[in-house]
C-alpha cells in the first residue's frame, strides 16, 4: 500500500500535521509506502508565491490576512472540479507513485486536488481530509469541505456538526489528534507545574513574534519565573532575542531555535504556560498535553484564528492579550493568586483532548499488511 500526503507551509499546522502521519505510518506500518508533498509550492509558481505571501503577513503584516482569507475563499474560480495552477506536476507525481490514499493536511489541497487525483486513477483511490481546525463558524474554510472526499477526519464533535451543517452527507468521523508520537508517549502535563514556573513564549516556524516587548513586560518578574523564548528557523530572530538577554541578565531566558516534537512535548510538560499566537497546532498540543495557553492577539486577529479561542471559551480556558501589558497584568495574577492559576490548570486536564492512534490509522483503512 501507498500512502500519500499534501500539505502546505503555509500555516505550521498543515506540516506538522503531515510529519506526525508519516512518523505514525513509518512506525506502525513499516510496509505500507508514505510519502509527504509540499504540493502547493512544488506545483506552480502561482501557488508557491501565495503560501510567501501568506507567511510574509504572518510576519510583517498579520491584519492583511483579513483580505487574504476572504480572497482564498474564492479558490473555487481557479479550481472547477479540477487544478488548473500545478495541474501537470500532480498528474506526473500521481502516476509515478500511484497512491492508494491520498490524505489532504491544507484547505486548499481539497477540492479540485481530489477531483484531479481520482480522475488520473480512478475511483478507488481513498481521499481523506485530515481538518486541522478545532471549532466551526466564521474563519472555517470553505475549501475543507470537498464533495470527492471519502473520509472527513475531524478533531472535535465542534467540527464534525459544522461539516455536517456545510456539506451534509460528506462521510466525517470524529477521530481526534494524532501528533508525534512524543506526544503520545510520554503522557500529558502534571495537574501541578513543578518548580519555578517556566513560561514559554512561542512561535511559529517562520519565527512570526513579539518578543522582545512581552519580554520587557516581564522584567518586573525576575527571580519569580524563567521564559523559554522560541525562534522558529529564523537566525535572525533568534539573535535579536538573544542581544536583548544579553542586556537584560537578571530574567532568567533561554533562547530557543525551532525544537522537533521530543523537545516540544517535554517543554509542554515543563510549561507553566504557553504564550502563542491562536494558531490550530499549538492550540490543540495544548489541549493535548493540558498545558495552559494564552493567546497572542499582535497584529489583530486572522478569521481562522478565531476558531481556537472560541472552542476554548466555551470551555472557560480562554486566557488572551492583544498587548504586551496585558501580559504582565496576567502573570501577576497567576502569581498572587495559585488557587486561580491551578483551577484554569485542573479545567485543561478535564478538557484535554485524547486519541488513540492505531485506532486511527485502522479508520482510515491504512491496516497493517
Amino acid at each position: 500500500m501507498k500512502v500519500l500526503i499534501y500539505t502546505s507551509s503555509g500555516g505550521t499546522a498543515h506540516d506538522s500535521a503531515a510529519e506526525a502521519i508519516r512518523h505514525w505510518l513509518e512506525r506502525e506500518r513499516p510496509n505500507i509506502e508514505v510519502r509527504v508533498d509540499q504540493v502547493l509550492e512544488r506545483s506552480s509558481s502561482t501557488y508557491r508565491g501565495g503560501v510567501e505571501l501568506y507567511n510574509w503577513i504572518q510576519r510583517r503584516r498579520p491584519w492583511l490576512h483579513q483580505i487574504y482569507w476572504r480572497a482564498m475563499e474564492l479558490e473555487d474560480l481557479v479550481k472547477p472540479g479540477t487544478v488548473l495552477f500545478g495541474r501537470r506536476y500532480l498528474i506526473r507525481e500521481l502516476l509515478d507513485f500511484r497512491p492508494d490514499v491520498l490524505i489532504s493536511t491544507h484547505p486548499h489541497t481539497n477540492r479540485g486536488h481530489f477531483d484531479l487525483a481520482k480522475r488520473v486513477l480512478g475511483n478507488q483511490l481513498r481521499c481523506i481530509t485530515c481538518c486541522t481546525e478545532l471549532d466551526g463558524g466564521f474563519g472555517f474554510s470553505r475549501n475543507w469541505l470537498s464533495r470527492r472526499t471519502d473520509l472527513f477526519w475531524a478533531l472535535t464533535e465542534e467540527v464534525v456538526k459544522e461539516v455536517r451543517r456545510r456539506r451534509p452527507g460528506v462521510p466525517v468521523e470524529l477521530l481526534g489528534p494524532l501528533l508525534y508520537p512524543d506526544y503520545h508517549d510520554g503522557g500529558p502535563a502534571p495537574a501541578a507545574a513543578e518548580g519555578l514556573p517556566l513560561l514559554v513564549l512561542g512561535t511559529g516556524s517562520n519565527g512570526a513574534n513579539n518578543h522582545i516587548p512581552l519580554l520587557e513586560q516581564l522584567l518586573p518578574f525576575a527571580g519569580q519565573l524563567t521564559v523559554a523564548a522560541l525562534c522558529g528557523r529564523r537566525q535572525i530572530v533568534r539573535e535579536e532575542v538573544q542581544a536583548w538577554v544579553d542586556r537584560h541578565p537578571a530574567l532568567a531566558v533561554q533562547v530557543l531555535d525551532y525544537q522537533g516534537p521530543a523537545a516540544m512535548a517535554d517543554l509542554y510538560r515543563r510549561a507553566w504556560a504557553m504564550v502563542s499566537r491562536p494558531g490550530a497546532r499549538t492550540a490543540t498540543e495544548a489541549l493535548f498535553m493540558g498545558c495552559p495557553l494564552v493567546f497572542n492577539h499582535y497584529g489583530t486577529t486572522m478569521p481562522q484564528e478565531l476558531l481556537a479561542p472560541r472552542y476554548f471559551h466555551a470551555r472557560e480556558l480562554e486566557s488572551a492579550i492583544r498587548r504586551p501589558k496585558e501580559l504582565s497584568t496576567l502573570v501577576h495574577q497567576w502569581l498572587t493568586n495559585p488557587p486561580a492559576y491551578l483551577a484554569l490548570r485542573h479545567r485543561y486536564q478535564q478538557h484535554r483532548l485524547s486519541a488513540d492512534p492505531v485506532t486511527i490509522l485502522e479508520r482510515l483503512a491504512l491496516k497493517q499488511q
